[in-house]
């Protein structure tokens, strides 16, 4: 058998076996495109060609070991879908959904593994940032959420598709070439979410986007609620947006199945709980000492064992965004209507904390901007507070006053202008 034959072999075995029993209570993705497939008789072999560009990216690129690569910045709208209003999630709890996939897909986790740990010198930061978008499909101003009570009280697998579907009680997603849709529903069961594989866009646009239930969703209000307790860090989220950007779970979804990841240790199935390290040692699938990577986000362990991604795992989601999903590479989906971005500098001025409970420390590039007037303006262009002249590099500024929601710091002075977005939570 020739060499391209047994690869060909793989990848398919790799791509579409899976064992369903191990699917049934965490994740629904394998289901999803399971119907995809079934649905659409050409996306199997647009999957096989999909995955040899993969490879061909990666052997050329492996972008995720330049020191240089660049932060790829994803625009991002959270639809809300609600029955009961306790489904009805807060701004706050939607930003804390973000501030947890920028720290984990940029490993600025607090919980990352230590540098001891056998595993540390495969995990990696992905380069990868989330906003929430800062202007619609149509140029107008948008907070990134939408909000949509319906009269469905919960979505289970016989009505899934209707989650994206306005007519039918959903939301229609907005463009999926240019948006990540972060859907946060209330789903039967005890499935956490779901999400669509990149190959899938071509034939299914409409049922893009990522599918997470409100009680495992972020790091507050009604994450972690009910029968959900273990799952109260957010890391559904990173988990399922791993999906939507063309990685499997460790185990290859089969047993000691293929992940088409080099650097993840062969697993023999799914790990659950709290494992101590090292598990499953010289496991069936012939792991090493060190045993399986069970607190990688792509396995279903609790949410506070998930760690980390690894380097194969950054440089095929990295391949996806210069694949199937390059389109999110040109959108202005983050950038402010051009009625609010007279003269947009983004380098020119950062905040952190973001998101943050009212105080936040500025800095200025004093290089480009010397003294500038400061103001927060709300996201339809009122200006909600002044700050005077601001001088210095470095500021702290206090906006308690405030209320809990989105805004924008415009800096100007009498030729250019600055404009940040900033979050408020309390």
């Amino acid at each position: 058998m020739n060499t391209k034959l047994q690869i060909l072999i793989i990848v398919v075995v790799a791509l579409l076996s899976y064992n369903a029993n191990a699917q049934t209570n965490k994740c629904a993705t394998m289901q999803h495109l399971e119907k995809s497939l079934v649905q659409d008789p050409t996306l199997k072999q647009r999957m096989v060609d999909s995955e040899k560009a993969t490879r061909q990216w990666i052997l050329t690129h492996v972008q995720s070991k330049k020191a240089n690569t660049e932060v790829i910045v994803i625009p991002t709208v959270v639809h809300v879908i609600w029955n009961s209003s306790v489904e009805n999630v807060s701004d706050e709890q939607i930003l804390s959904q973000i501030e947890v996939l920028n720290n984990d897909f940029r490993l600025m986790n607090a919980d990352s593994l230590d540098e001891q740990h056998p595993f540390r010198p495969f995990v990696i930061d992905a380069k990868i940032e989330f906003c929430l978008a800062q202007q619609d499909p149509d140029g107008s101003p948008t907070t990134g959420i939408t909000r949509t009570q319906t009269n469905v009280v919960a979505w289970g697998e016989d009505n899934w598709d209707n989650i994206k579907s306005t007519v039918n009680g959903g939301k229609n997603n907005w463009d999926p070439t240019k948006y990540l849709n972060i859907y946060v529903v209330n789903l039967d069961g005890k499935i956490l979410g779901f999400a669509a594989f990149p190959d899938e866009l071509a034939s299914k646009p409409d049922l893009d986007g990522t599918v997470i239930r409100y009680e495992a969703f972020g790091t507050n209000g009604t994450a972690g609620t009910g029968e959900f307790s273990l799952n109260n860090k957010g890391r559904t989220g990173t988990h399922e947006i791993g999906h939507w950007l063309n990685l499997k779970h460790i185990w290859g979804d089969s047993t000691c199945g293929d992940d088409l990841i080099n650097d993840t240790e062969k697993a023999e199935e799914a790990n659950y709980g709290n494992p101590t390290f090292p598990h499953r040692a010289n496991n069936t699938c012939g792991s090493g000492t060190n045993g399986e990577m069970f607190m990688n986000y792509m396995d279903y362990v609790d949410d506070s064992c998930m760690f980390m991604f690894t380097s194969g795992q950054a440089d095929r989601m990295r391949a996806s965004l210069n694949g199937p999903r390059s389109g999110l590479l040109t959108s202005i989906g983050c950038k402010l209507p051009t009625a609010l971005n007279e003269v947009n500098i983004l380098n020119a001025a950062t905040v952190y904390p973001n998101p943050n409970s009212g105080k936040f420390t500025l800095y200025i590039n004093l290089k480009n901007i010397t003294l500038v007037n400061a103001s927060l303006i709300n996201m339809f262009g009122a200006t909600v507070k002044e700050f005077g002249v601001i001088s210095k590099e470095i500021s702290t500024i206090d906006i308690t006053d405030v209320s809990t929601g989105a805004y924008y710091l415009r800096l100007s002075n009498s030729t250019t202008s600055t404009i940040k977005k900033v979050f408020i939570t309390k």
